[in-house]
């Protein structure tokens, strides 16, 4: 049976060339938080779980870092591809996330997922990263889940995250929160989050980090406070 997440890809797969010509570069504060990110991870290999444009990687290539470039879009994969990047196709689902890597990023992807899909790819993000390793995701704001073919014309499915709940997942799923930031793009909130692999003190040790790269220093205190929602959504109506 075709789900949420078939009938979502299949609009991507068909709309690729509309989805790339209605989407921007990545704006200024976009560029803060991968920047953030680069920071937390320091230096080494990142896989990116849903490249699609490939410009958050083209970024992530400048500051230093190594970028895996996947996607479950055969569309995107092709385009990255003839780009001249060495792209693989992922679907977060059911592929293989390999690894050991020192940071997974997934911008703009896990809100396709269920809450279950979404709980089981935080746990296999953290078992393909190093001990300590990072991870940084974004998912809209708001309750439910729901239909939308903005941008598109075609249906997409998602899947909306209240900061406590999204905080318990991650606890859960064995990830501690760094940086969590409410942001308004358009006339959507969105959760920004960073995060490292926790509970590896005391545990058994993983060997796969003494085969990897510096995982560089955690954030200073003195890093700006996260917008709360009430602040994000005043920025929402005003856009």
């Amino acid at each position: 049976m075709t789900g949420p997440g078939d009938i979502t890809l299949a609009a991507y797969q068909e709309a690729a060339g509309e989805y790339l010509r209605n989407s921007a570069r990545p704006a200024p504060e976009q560029i803060a938080y991968l920047d953030r990110f680069a920071g937390l991870v320091g230096s080494g290999l990142v896989l990116e779980i849903g490249s699609g444009p490939g410009w958050d990687a083209d970024h992530l290539e400048s500051c230093g870092l190594r970028v895996v470039r996947t996607d479950a879009v055969p569309a995107f994969v092709e385009r990255l591809r003839a780009a001249g990047h060495d792209a693989r196709l992922l679907d977060v689902r059911t592929g293989e996330l390999g690894g050991p890597y020192q940071a997974v990023l997934a911008n703009a992807v896990l809100p396709h997922l269920d809450r279950d899909q979404f709980k089981d790819a935080l746990q296999r993000a953290r078992c393909a990263v190093v001990a300590g390793g990072a991870l940084g995701f974004t998912v809209k704001e708001g309750d439910g889940a729901g239909w939308s073919d903005h941008k598109l014309g075609l249906p997409r499915h998602f899947t909306y995250w209240r900061e406590p709940a999204l905080r318990a997942v991650l606890h859960r799923t064995g990830w501690r929160v760094d940086y969590l930031d409410h942001v308004a793009v358009r006339d959507n909130c969105w959760l920004r989050v960073l995060a490292r692999r926790d509970g590896d003190a005391g545990g058994e040790p993983d060997l796969r980090v003494l085969a990897g790269q510096p995982l560089g220093a955690p954030y200073p205190r003195s890093m700006p406070r996260a917008q709360d929602h009430a602040t994000c959504a005043r920025q929402a109506e005003r856009r």
